[in-house]
């Protein structure tokens, strides 16, 4: 049996497969077994691909019907026969060193649920080609930088994830419940997921993956789901999880950084959640950047606060989870402001 198992997983995408392919037949640790995943029943690319490659350590798996992002993730966590396992999407890739340095940062701590990699950003342009972006998720590290743990539940996590699912090594029985509902958006998913982790979480500094920006994602760009989304991911963390002042100020001074801001959703969480305690830190500035945010899209922030109705589902077990993870580990942590890979839209 194989050390890990990878689960590619491509819909639609296959001038993309070739790279992610080639990215994973190149790592330096070579006891692995994958599962390629074509979402797309009536693309016959993917297969051709795949048995192009001749390697028996690729598996093909054809959907008989699209499953789609929530469910295919889903069955990813799940696992297999291997300890570990880990998911590759058919537009990132990785660098040859990125299996074995992760999986030696996990057997260096029996407790961990994953570790996982920083990346480098690249975004995809009208004419197919891409651009290095020069940036990366967290501040780079030279190699051989040692892991970073994190114990959570950080604040980061409020409104975000800490791991990033394309570069990633996981136990797949360090998760108390990593099966999401099925009508979750997708946009929330690694957040949510994050929050059923049972051990430490360890960050690779050292970009050993590549992020694409593409033109066009499975996680959409309707603001309404982004912002009911935020609104689920934060009112159930603020609502079952003790967070002291100082961080509070901590947080709106992050979001103040961002670019566009972010304070928009803390507003909206505090009304949802009727806690002028959360508002506290909020200066003139960002009520007048608020209010006008409201004036200008009155029926989407009416709408967005109704993210429980909405998405009763999802919200019920995000609040089920975060009240688990509140029982594991009381503290909430408030270290992690570093992440730059995060986007919002402009609400005023």
């Amino acid at each position: 049996m194989a050390k890990i198992r990878v689960f590619l997983l491509t819909y639609r995408r296959a001038h993309l497969l070739p790279r992610a392919l080639a990215s994973l037949r190149a790592q330096t640790f070579p006891d692995w077994v994958c599962e390629v995943h074509n979402d797309a029943p009536d693309d016959p690319e993917p297969e051709r691909i795949v048995r192009a490659a001749g390697d028996p350590r690729l598996v093909y798996v054809p959907h008989a019907a699209n499953w789609g992002a929530v469910r295919s993730f889903n069955h990813v966590y799940r696992g297999g026969p291997e300890p570990l396992a880990s998911l590759l999407e058919d537009d990132n890739w990785w660098e040859p060193a990125f299996l074995a340095t992760a999986i030696a940062a996990l057997e260096s701590d029996p407790e961990a649920s994953l570790a996982w990699a920083n990346m480098r950003l690249w975004q995809e342009e009208a004419d197919g080609t891409w651009t290095d972006t020069g940036r990366t998720i967290w501040p780079a590290a030279p190699p051989g930088s040692p892991p970073v743990p994190f114990r959570g539940p950080e604040l980061i996590q409020c409104s975000t994830a800490l791991a990033s699912n394309g570069a990633m090594v996981f136990r797949p029985g360090r998760f108390r419940d990593p099966q999401l509902p099925p009508n979750i958006p997708f946009a929330i998913a690694e957040c949510a997921r994050e929050r059923t982790a049972s051990g430490t979480l360890l960050l690779l500094p050292e970009p050993l993956a590549h992020f694409s920006h593409t033109r066009q994602s499975v996680r959409g760009d309707d603001r309404l789901v982004w912002l009911q989304c935020q609104l689920l991911a934060a009112a159930s963390f603020f609502s079952v999880l003790p967070v002291a002042a100082a961080d509070l100020e901590r947080l709106w001074q992050m979001e103040r950084t961002r670019r566009p801001q972010g304070t928009f959703f803390l507003f909206l969480t505090a009304v949802a959640l009727r806690s002028g305690r959360l508002l506290k830190p909020a200066r003139s500035a960002d009520w007048f950047r608020f209010l006008a945010g409201v004036a200008r899209h009155p029926r989407l922030a009416r709408r967005g606060l109704r993210f429980r109705r909405d998405q009763a589902e999802a919200w019920a077990w995000l609040v089920k989870q975060t009240r688990a993870a509140h029982a594991a580990r009381s503290a909430v942590h408030a270290t992690v402001f570093e992440k730059s890979d995060f986007r919002h839209p402009e609400w005023t």
